[in-house]
């Protein structure tokens, strides 16, 4: 490792998400500890602080990766396969690949009266965007604000499938029957919504 002097802020900011991360995917959220990250990247905890705010701030960076790690693996999915399903599949292999930090998403909740910043939320969207580009093309009907509705009910539930699945343990078939359940899900989601269009 590099002495101390010869790294800037920038690189120590990203050596110390890059720990955390590690943390996260081995041990889970609950280990995520500012000495433990600062004893693994060789800093003291104040070096830490000097480019994350508090433990907050890091935590929230964290999951703005997250969901951007997770967008770029739907943005591959729709390529291969392009279907809704194939979405909602990625979504779950996404859950299931990278558990600890897909976990992290959840437990870890802003304090009350607190704002949740603006590139969070962006970066939060931008999974969901994909899903919604993709049901406007089944259907020229709804207004935007229903198939928005219809986009967030849909990864809702398949964030539920995801949920249920992560908190049995894994195994081939518990897998299988995740992903048959997320199929039924989005078949039976799309076939409702297409009835719907034709009432």
């Amino acid at each position: 490792m590099a002495r101390r002097s010869e790294h800037s802020q920038a690189e120590i900011k990203e050596m110390v998400l890059e720990a955390a991360e590690d943390i996260v995917r081995e041990y889970g959220y609950s280990a995520l500890k500012v000495r433990k990250i600062a004893a693994d990247i060789g800093y003291t905890v104040g070096s830490i602080y000097m480019v994350f705010t508090n433990m907050n701030d890091l935590i929230m960076h964290i999951k703005a990766r997250t969901w951007q790690k997770l967008h770029q693996h739907l943005q591959n999915q729709q390529k291969i396969g392009g279907t809704v399903q194939d979405l909602a599949l990625g979504y779950l292999e996404f859950a299931v690949e990278n558990e600890g930090l897909w976990r992290m998403l959840f437990e870890h909740q802003v304090a009350l009266g607190e704002q949740v910043p603006d590139w969070y939320l962006q970066d939060n969207q931008r999974a969901f965007e994909l899903m919604y580009a993709m049901l406007k093309q089944h259907d020229q009907v709804h207004a935007d604000n229903q198939v928005q509705l219809a986009t967030q009910t849909l990864m809702n539930s398949v964030q539920g499938v995801a949920m249920h699945l992560l908190m049995l343990n894994q195994s081939p078939e518990t897998i299988k029957l995740a992903k048959a359940e997320v199929v039924l899900l989005v078949e039976c989601f799309l076939q409702g919504w297409s009835n719907e269009v034709k009432e």
